[in-house]
């Protein structure tokens, strides 16, 4: 299993990171975390995400991530589905 995971990030999240980081962002992941204690420690406004997705599924923050894993994050101005609208972040 990969001793990490992997970070995608969409629209105005990934232009934060723009120049920084590459995509996509590789955080050394021991054990699991929830998606929102990854989301504080790269200094993401919680507020600012609209869409969480977990190995290309929708899923809350406050999902485990698992080493292996990829996470994707979709900012506010990302249309949302209308099958995802339960979890869309508010």
């Amino acid at each position: 299993m990969k001793p990490y995971a992997d970070i995608y990030l969409f629209g105005s999240l990934k232009e934060t990171f723009a120049g920084e980081l590459a995509a996509p962002i590789r955080l050394d992941l021991k054990e699991p975390k929830p998606i929102m204690d990854i989301v504080r420690n790269f200094n993401i406004d919680p507020d600012a995400v609209q869409l969480a997705m977990l190995n290309f599924r929708a899923v809350s923050m406050e999902t485990t991530v698992n080493p292996g894993d990829r996470i994707s994050l979709f900012p506010r101005e990302y249309p949302i589905f209308s099958d995802w609208k339960d979890l869309r972040f508010r």
